[in-house]
């Protein structure tokens, strides 16, 4: 199951049905693969015409961006513990 995803979306299209995934990350891993060029060219030449010639694309996330990933360590939350930790051992 992908961790995260990255889509194209149509402006004047914008659910989740209608918008075409550029990237799927799994669990874990830091690599996005990639959707065939053919499926790609398909979804431009259905969504062309929807901006009248201006570009009308944007990227979004299925989910919000790097949300499977860690969250880093606040420092002094960290620092806190260390001492803690040293204080313990002596």
């Amino acid at each position: 199951m992908s961790a995260n995803r990255i889509f194209l979306v149509c402006s004047h299209h914008p659910a989740i049905e209608d918008a075409f995934c550029i990237g799927d990350r799994a669990v874990g891993e830091g690599q996005y693969t990639a959707p065939s060029n053919k499926r790609m060219d398909d979804w431009y030449l259905k969504h062309m015409a929807c901006g009248r010639g201006f570009d009308h694309f944007q990227l979004a996330y299925h989910r919000p961006q790097d949300h499977d990933l860690p969250a880093a360590a606040d420092p002094i939350k960290a620092t806190v513990r260390l001492e803690i930790a040293k204080a313990g051992l002596q």
